[in-house]
């Protein structure tokens, strides 16, 4: 097998760096990166939150309202997720369908809402002249949805919720699995025990009375926050805001949940089955409230423990072992309490219990001798990369929304530098101790999941019942209609721009360079482009070049495959490895004081690849175990028949990257 020849004829290099080179002292901490805002408070107690950013004529608008589950009424779970599709109804000034013909035709990207267990979010990225454009429909939505509410759009969302679920509930691999975790951890009466997407019964429950109550309680301008960052004149957009949203009123005040989690003091287990081809476990355990002591130092704990090829369950499930295809550990950190969630898929042949045992071996020996000074760093620095790269995007579930985040749970915007400064101060000691009170085997509930038919823990109902004609009719909203409002704005003049043209050169073997400095993050990202993909593979061998490229990180010349991963999590960096249908990719993301040690990492990968066949065969193995995992994701079951279909099923773009399964 030579499975690295397909990759010698093609040479493409691209450097976008994001920041510029690193400093002699490779190991220095980079400085704590801030964000430059300005926040003020308008006289309806609307929060403003400005940013401007002119690195791109672009613009993001991002609400919260500070309503999710965790304010729901007793009978109405998943109402806060069902009334965040209300809000794309149609309001006094704008018919249904026209927000999204207007904001699609304005060249709006990242246009979407969604809900969490503490807040709901609307959001949208606009051009800069259209800034107006997106202010117009988010206030008219906050001012006059009330004013046409009616039956019909509720019965609407209802089906559309409910299918919804189906999808990724009931439909999803392990959701239902997922599910009962949140079951077993909460009682029944507590907001964070049904999924944020609710059941059927509440669902269909819901009533037209109970939406507007809800819209009249939740979504006045006093519980609600905007942050709109990109490229604006502040005096200007502030000037627009109070245009738009000054004049609506305010809703009573709104109290911020007093609930109490009861704590669990015997262990919790449940055996729960599903439509899946592989055992899975999930561990849960209550934990401190979002940014509250002990919740910055989980999250550590659970890079630690799950955190990629360098965490332990890794190296000693998967790699060493080879009992689990799949591990994950996360700090969940929300508004009344938040959970440690331990995620473990087994491979073909490997019972639960087995998988289990072993977990448990990886928890005791971190309760007991606590992390190394180098797998803390390694968390820190991991954690701190995905951060800030998280915010390099402005709109969707970037900076904006980041800003709006930390003024929910902290009050300050501006969180983002004490948030590092934090997480750079969790030492071993920090680890071990919150491991030990809080990961205990005696206050966890345990969740198998098995391959079996699922019994619904939510029951389809009946559906919804049709709107009569006599339930559209209007009813008198809160604020008081304005004219003017009807008449969407018109944009402003169209901005200028210039497409970064970064700088190209060639090195003496013809590889091409392309590297663009941006000093907006200390972060600096790389990406090695071969042109040679999946329509290469050989007839005989599908899925060859998806294996070759994934063989990348298995090992090298002087690297073997866990030091290739301990190295890269040392230096806060990501390497990823691919193959789509016509290229192939080995990409690093790195802190910008640490790039050169990374690069030569990814260097040694590309270049010096040593493919020993005991971690061939193990990825072979994994491989086959992913192909029998594709089989539980209808999306991923259409997808290859479709391509099949399409190029016939020998053909290399017939069938998926992974190639198919075993005769």
């Amino acid at each position: 097998m030579k499975p690295f020849s397909l990759l010698k004829p093609f040479i493409l290099l691209s450097l976008f760096m994001l920041a510029s080179l690193p400093p002699a002292d490779t190991h220095a901490q980079t400085p704590l990166p801030t964000v430059a805002f300005e926040k003020t408070t308008l006289p309806n107690a609307l929060q403003l939150i400005l940013v401007e950013d002119r690195r791109l004529p672009i613009v993001a608008v991002n609400i919260w309202y500070h309503v999710g589950p965790a304010n729901r009424a007793p009978g109405l779970r998943g109402f806060a997720h069902l009334f965040e599709h209300m809000m794309f109804s149609a309001t006094r000034h704008i018919p249904r369908g026209l927000a999204d013909q207007l904001l699609e035709g304005a060249g709006a990207t990242d246009s979407n809402g969604s809900t969490d267990y503490d807040r709901t979010n609307y959001y949208d990225t606009v051009p800069s002249n259209q800034l107006e454009l997106a202010l117009w429909v988010h206030a008219d939505r906050m001012g006059y949805l009330l004013d046409v509410l009616d039956q019909k759009a509720l019965t609407n969302q209802q089906d559309v919720v409910r299918n919804e679920r189906r999808q990724t509930v009931e439909g999803e691999p392990y959701g239902v699995v997922e599910e009962a975790l949140a079951h077993a951890m909460f009682p029944k009466d507590h907001p964070y025990y049904s999924p944020i997407i609710g059941s059927h019964a509440d669902i269909q429950a819901a009533k037209l009375e109970d939406v507007r109550q809800f819209f009249a309680r939740y979504y006045g301008p006093n519980n609600a926050s905007i942050v709109i960052a990109g490229d604006i004149d502040k005096a200007k957009t502030r000037t627009l805001v109070e245009r738009y949203f000054g004049g609506l009123r305010r809703s009573e005040p709104v109290a911020r949940p007093s609930v109490t989690t009861p704590p669990i003091s015997s262990e919790r287990r449940v055996v729960v089955h599903d439509r899946v081809e592989l055992p899975r476990i999930y561990m849960g355990w209550l934990t401190p409230k979002a940014y509250q002591p002990g919740d910055i130092e989980l999250a550590v704990a659970a890079e630690i423990l799950g955190g990629g090829k360098s965490s332990r369950l890794y190296k000693k499930l998967v790699y060493e072992r080879q009992i689990a295809q799949e591990v994950d550990a996360a700090q969940n950190s929300y508004g009344i309490t938040s959970t440690f969630v331990i995620d473990v898929i087994a491979r073909n042949g490997v019972d639960a219990r087995t998988l289990e045992a072993a977990i448990d071996a990886e928890l005791a020996e971190l309760r007991e001798h606590g992390p190394s000074q180098r797998e803390v760093e390694r968390a820190r620095n991991s954690l701190e990369t995905a951060l800030l790269s998280s915010i390099e995007k402005l709109g969707g579930d970037g900076l904006a929304d980041q800003l709006n985040h930390y003024n929910q749970y902290t009050g300050d915007p501006g969180y983002l530098s004490k948030d590092i400064e934090q997480l750079r101060r969790v030492s071993p000691q920090d680890v071990q101790r919150v491991v030990r009170a809080y990961l205990a085997k005696a206050s966890r509930a345990v969740v198998t999941g098995l391959p079996g038919s699922p019994v619904l823990i939510d029951p389809p109902r009946p559906r919804a019942p049709r709107a009569s004609k006599a339930a559209g009719k209007a009813v008198q909203g809160i604020n008081t209609p304005e004219p003017w409002r009807a008449k969407a704005p018109k944009p402003g003049p169209a901005p200028g721009f210039t497409l970064p043209q970064g700088e190209t050169f060639r090195l003496a073997n013809g590889l091409t360079v392309l590297h663009h400095h941006n000093p907006a993050l200390p972060l600096v990202s790389a990406q090695l482009l071969i042109k040679s993909g999946n329509a290469a593979n050989p007839a005989t061998l599908p899925g060859l070049a998806g294996f070759t490229a994934q063989m990348l990180e298995e090992g090298t010349a002087t690297r073997s495959a866990p030091q290739i991963a301990d190295e890269i999590a040392q230096l806060g960096a990501f390497l990823d490895t691919g193959s789509g249908v016509d290229a192939s990719s080995v990409s690093l993301l790195a802190l910008r004081a640490n790039f050169a040690p990374a690069l030569d990492i990814l260097a040694d990968v590309v270049l010096h690849p040593a493919f020993p066949t005991a971690e061939v065969e193990r990825q072979r193995a994994s491989r086959v175990n992913d192909l029998i995992q594709q089989r539980d994701d209808p999306e991923a079951v259409a997808a290859v028949a479709a391509a099949g279909a399409f190029w016939g099923s020998r053909h290399p773009k017939g069938y998926g990257q992974l190639g198919t399964e075993p005769a």
